[in-house]
């Protein structure tokens, strides 16, 4: 059984296990770089993205979005 996130909606439904959403990183041509780092910023979690396709259009991508919350795009994760 999938576990579901407690802060999502009240089914458990979540921008946290929603098929839309991905984690954001810095570009290795960041600039400036984030506070404190001086090498490489690749692997820098830098927040979340949702990349919503509506159907017969290219993928949209919206930024700065929450880690947690819920939607009307919402579309359960396919289990790996």
């Amino acid at each position: 059984m999938k576990d579901f996130c407690d802060k999502g909606w009240h089914d458990g439904s979540c921008c946290c296990n929603c098929e839309h959403h991905i984690e954001d990183f810095y570009h290795c041509t960041t600039s400036p770089k984030p506070i404190g780092v001086d090498g490489c910023v690749c692997s820098i979690h830098k927040g979340w993205i949702c990349l919503i396709s509506m159907e017969g259009e290219r993928p949209i991508a919206h930024s700065n979005w929450n880690e947690h919350g819920m939607c009307e795009m919402y579309y359960q994760k396919k289990e790996k």
